[in-house]
């Protein structure tokens, strides 16, 4: 009683005073203060009705008896329950003595006589609907109310003992404040629940635009990934609805590749309460193909944070209430920030790559320049001073067939290095024209007879004469033939064979060019075509070249639209095919690019030009 004679003494006013009361008891929920509130509100009515009415009786019935003595101090039990949850703050034990009061109450009232059962069943209907709002203490105070009313079934017959109201009204009277309290708490109750529905409803509000604001899409998953709830709209923004993401819909748009991590993140997130990351690829739309015959999925980078949701919480005991605890998940859209970093990876990869390009080019064509340079050099001042050129003629168009041999073989460089830099430029033009493959094949293999002979080589040439024209550039095409068959040649032992066989296939033409000389390493068929890339290549290499040969075979091959395939395998000899159109000129709209590369490793031994190039799964490479 002291500490509410304390805070009556210290607030200024009635409604002042609850407040105070109510956040004493729960000063971070505000929902959970409009319960209290309603709680305290009817009880201090009641209890003060009471305790205005009590000198009312005084004056009519005399003075009390024991049993009435008792009723009244019953009375009061709403005001303790108030005082108990101002003191301990558990809205669940201050509920339990309100309604223990209410079951005395009737126990009493019914004692009384038989005209006052009516009050005793009002007051256990208090009971049952205090019990009702209470919810967790159902079992038990309906059993309790049902002992309270065999309590009042077996009241004592003694009629009321109140001189000035009569045997009919006095039960009436009794009757009316436990009602009308009854009616107030109910008021109450549904003021309160007014009060969460409103503050649930304010936080979706500001939950959906918080989730709107930042833009992320925010999921409760359970255990197994499934999808049990969607909060905010952000997904319409990828043209999803809600019925795409409920349920396994959200698991069938995660990529086939990434579900796995997904399964694992959402099992760690909900055994866990620390929050987990993971990069996930989700499908947002469909993209159909030029032809329309399908579609190709779309699919964006998403950030996928998880934490295991907390969950509800009894504000009264502190007990959880919810058994299924779901995981959030919060989507953030990477794929911009993605795609970035892919950019900077690739312009770095790019200027490692032109790095080793220039330390390759330096040290090749340094070495290629140095030695013919060396030879002209040499052979002409031996020539021009009297005293040391011979004079033998044989022997004087010896070293000017040594000069002019190194002369030509610098041109050659240069001309290489000239028609890779206008490939990669763009700048180069085809001029097609129709001519006929086989004596251009022919022709080439006569123009690289001589190093054949000069190495102990064969060519065995394996192609019809009436193969028919194509339309090409015959120059590009003589230089393909070329680069390919002194590469055959020069990688080639004495002793060994070099094949030409061409075969139509479809609308193109495969040219196959094969050697059993000594093969690429599987490590360096990858890099094949990069500009100034020799299969192990070392300074003091024992073939001579610029390494630009086969990266001018893509580019030019590029140019006409067709594509190149390499077979080898170490000391197993190699095999490179072309691919060409019968007419180039279908391709000159498209924008000029490397022919790709298909790598793929031989298995078993070479016989001379029978290789066939089997259709099987090979490896893509730039």
């Amino acid at each position: 009683m002291r500490y509410f004679v304390r805070h009556v003494v210290t607030l200024q006013s009635p409604a002042r005073w609850i407040d105070h009361l109510v956040q004493e008891s729960a000063p971070n929920s505000t929902l959970d203060a409009a319960r209290r509130r309603s709680f305290i509100l009817p009880r201090l009515a009641f209890s003060g009705a009471a305790l205005v009415a009590a000198p009312v009786g005084f004056v009519l019935g005399g003075a009390p008896s024991e049993h009435q003595a008792l009723i009244f101090l019953l009375t009061q039990t709403p005001l303790a329950s108030v005082a108990l949850l101002a003191r301990s703050g558990r809205l669940d034990m201050a509920q339990s003595l309100s309604i223990f009061g209410w079951l005395a109450m009737a126990a009493c009232v019914g004692a009384l006589g038989e005209g006052y059962a009516p009050v005793a069943v009002a007051f256990v209907a208090v009971a049952l609907v205090e019990t009702a709002l209470a919810r967790r203490v159902m079992t038990f105070l309906a059993g309790a109310a049902a002992v309270a009313m065999l309590a009042v079934a077996a009241g004592a017959t003694t009629p009321p003992d109140l001189d000035s109201l009569t045997f009919a009204a006095a039960p009436l009277l009794v009757t009316a404040p436990p009602l009308l309290y009854a009616a107030l708490l109910t008021m109450c109750a549904i003021r309160a629940e007014d009060r969460r529905s409103q503050a649930q409803s304010s936080d979706a509000r500001d939950l959906r635009l918080l989730t709107d604001a930042i833009g992320d899409i925010v999921l409760h998953l359970d255990r197994s990934g499934a999808v049990a709830g969607v909060i905010g709209d952000t997904h319409r923004t990828y043209g999803l609805d809600r019925r795409d993401l409920v349920g396994r819909g959200f698991f069938q748009r995660v990529h086939i590749a990434d579900r796995p991590a997904f399964l694992k993140l959402v099992s760690d997130a909900a055994a866990h309460s620390a929050p987990l990351t993971d990069l996930l690829r989700v499908q947002i739309g469909v993209n159909p193909s030029a032809s329309g015959d399908y579609v190709e999925p779309i699919f964006n980078y998403f950030d996928a944070r998880m934490c295991r949701a907390q969950p509800a919480v009894n504000e009264a005991s502190g007990e959880a209430i919810e058994t299924f605890v779901p995981v959030v998940c919060i989507l953030r859209d990477v794929t911009a920030q993605k795609q970035a970093d892919e950019a900077i990876a690739a312009a770095r990869a790019e200027s490692e790559r032109a790095t080793a390009i220039k330390t390759r080019f330096l040290a090749n064509v340094s070495h290629e320049l140095r030695t013919p340079l060396n030879a002209i050099i040499g052979f002409s001042e031996m020539l021009s001073n009297p005293a040391v050129a011979p004079s033998d003629p044989a022997k004087q168009r010896e070293y000017a067939g040594i000069i002019a041999s190194s002369g030509n073989h610098l041109l050659e460089v240069v001309n290489t290095i000239l028609d890779m830099s206008k490939i990669e430029a763009g700048s180069m033009q085809l001029s097609p024209e129709p001519f006929a493959l086989a004596a251009l094949i022919d022709q080439c293999c006569n123009m690289v007879q001589l190093k054949a002979d000069q190495g102990g080589v064969k060519i065995v040439r394996d192609y019809r004469r009436d193969i028919g024209e194509i339309v090409g550039d015959r120059r590009a095409c003589k230089q393909i033939l070329l680069n390919l068959l002194s590469n055959a040649v020069k990688f080639t032992p004495a002793g060994g064979r070099v094949g030409v066989r061409v075969a139509p296939e479809g609308n193109h033409l495969a040219i196959t060019v094969t050697d059993t000389g000594i093969g690429i390493a599987p490590a360096d068929l990858t890099r094949l075509g990069d500009p100034f890339f020799q299969a192990s290549a070392t300074h003091d290499r024992a073939y001579e070249g610029t390494g630009l040969g086969l990266s001018v075979v893509r580019g030019l091959v590029g140019l006409h639209g067709g594509t190149i395939t390499v077979e080898s395998a170490v000391r197993k000899g190699a095999s490179f095919t072309v691919r060409l159109p019968l007419d180039c000129r279908a391709h000159e709209t498209r924008a000029p690019a490397p022919a790709k590369i298909e790598a793929i490793p031989r298995h078993g031994a070479v016989i001379g030009a029978d290789i066939r190039n089997e259709e099987e799964m090979v490896k893509q490479i730039a």
